[in-house]
């Protein structure tokens, strides 16, 4: 199965796991999601479902006060 990992920048102090999973629900099954400071990834088990992610949830706010403004899927698929 091939997998796709979206980059999600701007992301507000504090912002947990859960955070992102109840953010992205939806659009399909994640596979993992990493959080660094300020920034995040989000992987989807199919590519698919990380397009339509990013199509639908770019400029989207994240916690009420941040907006997502560097969102993108990355060019880094795996196949696991």
């Amino acid at each position: 199965m091939v997998g796709s990992r979206v980059y999600v920048g701007g992301l507000p102090f504090g912002v947990r796991d859960r955070d992102l999973e109840k953010f992205f629900k939806g659009f399909g099954r994640i596979r993992d999601i990493l959080i660094k400071n300020g920034y995040g990834f989000v992987e989807f088990e199919d590519y698919r479902d990380a397009d339509d992610a990013v199509y639908e949830l770019n400029g989207k706010e994240l916690l009420g006060e941040s907006r997502l403004h560097n969102f993108a899927r990355s060019v880094w698929r795996a196949n696991n």
